[in-house]
């Protein structure tokens, strides 16, 4: 199976490095109101949208949250806290509806950018510009 054919990020790999990733992958259903991680959390796994919609929550330094923003279909969930140290959720990602993320575990996202430091290169963009 190739999760990754119509992911525009992973679009410079190989057919066959795709789907080498993709036996790194599973794929999670999410209800509406599901948590998928918290702010704060380890991350584990890089995930990517499947189907329909998540919502970004930030907590607020006074208490309570704020809804930051919404991830559609193929958006990428967790590149930003692979790249701080120490690595750490940055927000908290709800399903805004039943919802199908790919679940990428780390030791698969890892080998892929070591492989291809365009990856990693496209990655940093994507982190810079949604910073």
């Amino acid at each position: 199976m190739n999760y990754f054919e119509d992911v525009e990020l992973f679009s410079d790999l190989s057919k066959e490095d795709q789907i080498n990733l993709s036996a790194f992958c599973q794929t999670q259903n999410l209800f509406e109101g599901d948590v998928l991680f918290k702010q704060w959390d380890e991350p584990q796994a890089m995930y990517v949208v499947h189907s329909w919609k998540l919502l970004v929550q930030k907590e607020l330094q006074g208490g309570g949250t704020k809804d930051v923003a919404v991830l559609w279909e193929w958006d990428l969930v967790w590149e930003i806290a692979f790249f701080w140290d120490p690595p750490t959720r940055n927000a908290t990602i709800i399903a805004h509806e039943q919802s199908v993320v790919i679940v990428i575990i780390k030791f698969g996202i890892q080998q892929m950018m070591g492989k291809y430091p365009e990856l990693y290169e496209s990655v940093k963009a994507l982190i810079e510009e949604r910073t």
